[in-house]
């Protein structure tokens, strides 16, 4: 029986097949891997990488993350090259698979609020009211080729899908519980990533040469503002507003950064038919965009695409559901987004002041030398900042969703325009209560 930690990375002969193709993969497979294959299915979806499910003629049996002995029928494999899966002739760095492979052993290491990871010393959920954080599990990685191993988690509803389909007050409780557990999840990474930014940098260093996530991050929405505002006859200083936006991403150094923290990277695992708003566990996937910067972006990409489900995914009130129709907003998509940031705000609050009493005591971790005179929750908490980058994000991205009606649309992103001048012109606070302030969300 295989360890799973045993057979990470190996360097094999490049490939002679195209492993842009199933009959490519399914070669591969068979021919350069423990994983003999049966047959093989491309999953949709995905910008940057192919993607594809594998059926094995014989069950892989290996020791899980958490010591569990475990048989594989399935696994998911994935395929990185220099360009776009999804749009030829888009190039792309291959430092970022380097970056996420790291990433991945790097996390599973940390001990982190909600999370169990390979090297921690938190305890597994005894019972589905005690919902654990996983990352995806890594069989193997070839280094020559750029194709992962993973363990296949199967059919499970990313979150974003999830409240889509449930955007009523019956996901509520459920919603509330899951944005709880992510802000924290998110907070803790982040001040790990701050701490060691000051006291050790060098581990960082992966991440922080990670140019090309930046860049993918400061383009995404950044890039396409000013065309959306032009769109929507919005006049404003809009370089500015962008350049300064752009700027946070590609210079700032703060601390680590997931890169791609979102909805649609977060599976759900509930606890089955019988008691469907039950959480068993949450995944958090795609690593690729793993860097250092704000703390900003990261808790913005979350909170747009939860606040794009608040306003998005209601009901028409005819219950006809037709997208030319005037919804009502999600419950669930904003108790989504106020337990995030609220959890996320709580644990690094807590956080600083158990740090501060522990200094008192003479018991503290060695502490920052904070820039500029600005506090741990200065950095991680700046309002404006989450403003803006949610905001772009929502005004970009936001008028093409395909599950949204044109009037919500229309006025969800002109509003988000019209708050990034507003937001811009304003001084920045330690507190993300003011992000749900500015978007009047209760």
């Amino acid at each position: 029986m295989a360890s799973a930690t045993s057979q990470l990375e190996k360097a094999l002969p490049p490939s002679e097949h195209d492993l842009s193709t199933d009959e490519g993969m399914l070669a591969y497979l068979n021919q350069h891997t423990p994983f003999s294959t049966s047959s093989i299915t491309r999953l949709s979806g995905g910008f940057a990488n192919w993607t594809y499910r594998a059926t094995l003629e014989s069950p892989y049996k290996f020791v899980d993350s958490v010591n569990q002995s475990r048989a594989l029928e399935t696994i998911v494999v994935k395929f990185s090259s220099d360009v776009a899966a999804a749009f030829a002739g888009v190039a792309l760095d291959l430092y970022r698979t380097k970056a996420e492979i790291a990433a991945l052993k790097l996390t599973n290491g940390l001990n982190l609020p909600n999370f169990r990871g390979m090297g921690t010393t938190q305890k597994l959920p005894t019972s589905t009211t005690q919902p654990a954080i996983f990352l995806p599990e890594l069989l193997s990685y070839d280094t020559t080729n750029h194709v992962g191993c993973y363990v296949d988690l199967g059919p499970l509803p990313s979150l974003k899908q999830y409240l889509i389909d449930h955007p009523g007050s019956d996901a509520v409780e459920l919603a509330s519980k899951v944005g709880d557990l992510l802000g924290q999840f998110l907070a803790g990474l982040h001040l790990w990533g701050y701490q060691v930014s000051h006291t050790d940098p060098p581990i960082l260093d992966i991440y922080r040469q990670s140019e090309s996530a930046k860049k993918i991050c400061a383009w995404r929405t950044i890039e396409f503002v000013e065309g959306s505002a032009k769109e929507y006859n919005i006049d404003g200083n809009w370089e500015k507003i962008t350049d300064t936006l752009k700027r946070e991403v590609l210079d700032s150094n703060d601390t680590f950064n997931m890169g791609d923290f979102w909805t649609g990277n977060i599976l759900m695992e509930l606890d089955g038919p019988a008691n469907p708003r039950s959480l068993k566990a949450l995944y958090v996937l795609d690593w690729e965009l793993v860097k250092t910067g704000p703390a900003s972006t990261d808790i913005a990409q979350f909170a747009a695409e939860a606040f794009m489900l608040h306003q998005y995914s209601g009901r028409t009130t005819s219950g006809s559901g037709t997208l030319d129709e005037p919804t009502d907003a999600s419950p669930a998509g904003e108790a989504l987004l106020v337990s995030f940031l609220d959890g996320y705000e709580r644990h690094v609050k807590k956080s600083s002041t158990d740090n501060m009493t522990s200094r008192s005591s003479g018991t503290s971790v060695v502490e920052p030398s904070y820039e500029r005179g600005k506090s741990i929750q200065d950095v991680l908490l700046d309002s404006r900042s989450v403003i803006g980058h949610l905001c772009a994000h929502v005004a970009t991205i936001g008028k093409t969703v395909s599950w949204a009606n044109r009037e919500t649309t229309e006025r969800t992103v002109r509003r988000v325009l019209e708050l990034m001048i507003t937001n811009d012109q304003s001084d920045t606070t330690s507190s993300l209560k003011d992000v749900l302030t500015a978007l009047e969300v209760k």
